[in-house]
């Protein structure tokens, strides 16, 4: 089975956002054996929309609209759907009932606009939203799967994993023998990467792979129909097991929370150059506390000196940006906080502040382990000021997970 992925908006058509639905989405599909052949994003014009989709209407049997379902003068999704498949709508009274009640208790006029979110395919299905008001609808049509998503990307979530993924499932729409599996790298060139994995790839025909890198952190896809992919993953490791992260598609956080938490270790994060992103990044995983104690933004000298206890004379001889300052900045942290592991940032993320010695993007990442051995590495990262700050923090991460895994 195919699909063809329809996004509707002006705000994407002119760029005003991304469309990050469109990767939920085709991720989703892809991993169930789908495949996403099209992608298309049109704007808020029945004329345009309605053309363009007449004229593609045989190209998929699976089609996901998203976008437009809402009460407002350019949510015209319902119409372009109706006009260009050739489906009746009609009203649902229930949703209808609680569309009014819902505006009513907020002291709301209910309009026809407002009504209209109450329309569905006849013969078709409502699919609910827990998250916002606009509902969704599936229908069966002609040997075409028609669903139809909110745009709010947290409410195309819910739906699409609550109600669309169970109807693929119900109609046997996905392959079952579809065999997926990522595995994620760092701390190599994509380009040395991809040599190595296709020499191993010689012995597996069957297997389909592809890499996509993004601010240091390199993604390895297998997928196959035909052949079972531990064999392959397990020659792939063996022979990558320095550079990689993690098998599974599972972010640098989460691997790096989840060795904390196996180790037992707590871990304190002092930081100049990402000015709080790597105690974010680390908090984005939910049960973080259990392991994350705090960190400190010392991004002048004298908290670094004040607070972390960073010598003068370190930072007179060497300056901010150094290994040693680097070093004394992990073991201030690990120390004031009282956590097992301090791991410090400092750099230059630019586009001001380097010099002929020390360039914009030279970063120097620090540990202090709970034995009381230390540690610093300097990178060079290129890139704007948001690039270095990511790339600081996905090497620290990094960091973070060998160091865990060579003391476990």
């Amino acid at each position: 089975m195919n699909a063809f992925l329809i996004n509707i908006g002006d705000e994407l058509t002119k760029g005003e956002i991304c469309n990050t639905n469109a990767s939920y989405i085709a991720q989703k599909l892809t991993q169930l054996g789908i495949e996403v052949r099209y992608i298309l994003t049109l704007p808020d014009n029945l004329d345009i929309s309605k053309s363009i989709i007449e004229k593609n209407i045989d190209r998929a049997g699976i089609y996901i609209f998203t976008g437009g379902l809402g009460g407002t003068r350019d949510d015209i999704t319902r119409k372009i759907i109706e006009k260009s498949i050739g489906i009746s709508l009609i009203v649902s009274k229930e949703h209808e009932k609680k569309l009014e009640k819902w505006y009513k208790k907020r002291q709301r006029g209910f309009t026809d606009a407002d009504r209209s979110q109450a329309l569905y395919p006849e013969g078709g299905r409502i699919l609910n939203n827990n998250v916002g008001l606009a509902y969704g609808f599936y229908i069966e049509t002609n040997n075409r799967h028609i669903f139809s998503l909110p745009g709010v990307p947290s409410e195309m979530m819910d739906m699409f994993d609550n109600e669309v993924l169970p109807i693929l499932k119900e109609k046997n729409l996905f392959d079952s023998a579809y065999n997926i599996e990522f595995l994620k790298f760092s701390g190599i060139p994509e380009y040395t990467l991809d040599r190595e994995i296709s020499k191993i790839m010689k012995n597996y025909p069957d297997i389909n792979y592809g890499t996509r890198s993004n601010n240091g952190i390199i993604r390895i896809r297998l997928d196959s129909k035909k052949t079972n992919l531990d064999k392959c993953v397990k020659e792939i490791k063996e022979k990558l097991n320095d550079n990689l992260i993690c098998i599974g598609n599972y972010s640098l956080e989460e691997v790096a929370g989840k060795l904390l938490k196996e180790r037992g270790f707590t871990i304190a994060v002092s930081e100049s150059c990402t000015a709080g992103y790597l105690a974010k990044t680390i908090t984005n995983v939910s049960g973080s506390s259990d392991y994350f104690i705090g960190g400190v933004v010392s991004y002048s000298n004298q908290v670094k000196n004040e607070v972390l206890g960073v010598k003068t004379s370190t930072l007179e001889k060497y300056g901010a940006v150094s290994s040693q300052t680097a070093k004394e900045m992990a073991k201030g942290v690990k120390n004031k906080l009282k956590s097992d592991i301090g791991l410090s940032t400092t750099g230059i993320a630019g586009p001001t502040g380097g010099t002929s010695h020390k360039s914009v993007g030279t970063v120097y990442i620090g540990w202090a382990l709970p034995d009381g051995q230390y540690g610093a590495i300097k990178n060079y990262f290129k890139g704007d000021r948001e690039t270095v700050r990511i790339r600081t923090v996905n090497n620290a991460l990094f960091q973070l997970i060998k160091i865990l895994r060579e003391i476990g």
